[in-house]
């Protein structure tokens, strides 16, 4: 008999370590038709060209848990990874947040692969799901928010509406430029205010050796809205500066003026967004336009876009939805325009 007591009771220990283990996650995917670049199907003479595709929409799935410590202080930690429902391979352990900290009454600090502010906190103008090849989303105006390998960040604890946060991302992999060993180190901030349904925004992000490595050197966005009593505006800003930016974007034109060696490049861009919910209905319509660019305060002429993106959300029960969007990009210039409609299903766990 007691054999059998101290046998369950070993059984019981794993059971009882992983009690502050939560799991969690989110499986998306979807049928598109995609007509654009990122999807790269074109004819014979390289036109661009529909083609439908069944595409993960980030699905994640993760672990996270906590250990009371006393005195108001917890040890906190988190393991989230990429899994693709397509069937896709870029899916791997630890690759999206992933982290151990302390959390307390003076906020959190954590350490690991860590989402910048805008990532983590805002995208209120890009409420929908898509994938990388789609542009029924905003994914231009939200090309720069990320994940920040070997980051350590603190954000402080609410102070009556008040919230912000400070993350610093160190440069492992340093890069000798013209004999100089370069330090592409970042710096990020984040500043939030929330109340009543309304809300306002800010996040900044520096970069070290942006001209050595012809790279973005500093990044500003502002959102601000509201979202209560089921209407939802949101309304965006965001400027860029750097060294050859033709990355970021697919416009010939704007990446035959961004490619500018050492010049200053800026980009300017607004976004907005509004959507009402009717019971389980959700339609919502976003707008975006990117200003030509200027270099070396000279402005490029061509290099700007405008987007539109149509989404209806359908909730079949607290965590399964039905979504469907489609979206449009306009090129100025002769680049040619981009489309995509997408719909499918959404399940969180």
């Amino acid at each position: 008999m007691n054999k059998k007591l101290i046998a369950l009771a070993i059984a019981a220990i794993p059971a009882a370590a992983m009690a502050d283990v939560t799991l969690y996650g989110s499986i998306r995917g979807g049928i598109e038709s995609n007509k654009t670049y990122a999807a790269g199907v074109t004819d014979a003479n390289g036109n661009l060209k529909s083609n439908t595709q069944i595409n993960d929409w980030t699905s994640r799935i993760g672990f996270k848990g906590n250990e009371d410590l006393g005195n108001g202080l917890k040890a906190i930690w988190q393991v989230e990874n990429r899994v693709n429902v397509d069937g896709s391979s870029n899916t791997g352990f630890g690759t999206r947040d992933t982290f151990v900290g302390l959390e307390g009454a003076f906020g959190k600090f954590r350490l690991g692969k860590l989402s910048n502010y805008a990532n983590s906190d805002m995208e209120q103008v890009d409420p929908g799901y898509y994938s990388g090849k789609s542009v029924a989303g905003l994914g231009y105006f939200t090309r720069l928010d990320g994940r920040v390998n070997n980051a350590v960040r603190y954000d402080t604890p609410n102070l009556a509406g008040f919230n912000g946060s400070l993350l610093y991302g160190t440069d492992e992999t340093r890069k000798l430029v013209n004999g100089s060993n370069t330090n592409n180190q970042t710096w990020n901030l984040g500043l939030s205010y929330e109340n009543s349904g309304f809300f306002g925004k800010y996040n900044y992000q520096h970069w070290g050796s942006a001209q050595e490595l012809g790279t973005i050197q500093s990044w500003h966005r502002l959102e601000a809205g509201y979202n209560a009593n089921n209407l939802y505006v949101a309304f965006g800003y965001q400027q860029t500066q750097g060294y050859d930016l033709a990355g970021q974007f697919y416009s010939a034109d704007l990446a035959a003026g961004a490619s500018a060696g050492n010049a200053k490049v800026k980009t300017k861009e607004y976004a907005l967004t509004a959507g009402y919910t009717f019971g389980a209905l959700t339609p919502y319509l976003s707008y975006a336009k990117g200003k030509n660019i200027s270099v070396d305060s000279n402005t490029i002429d061509n290099t700007g876009y405008s987007q539109w993106v149509a989404g209806l959300n359908y909730d079949l029960s607290k965590r399964t939805s039905v979504y469907g969007a489609y979206g449009h990009v306009s090129w100025k210039g002769d680049t040619p325009s981009e489309s995509s409609l997408g719909v499918g299903l959404i399940h969180n766990f």
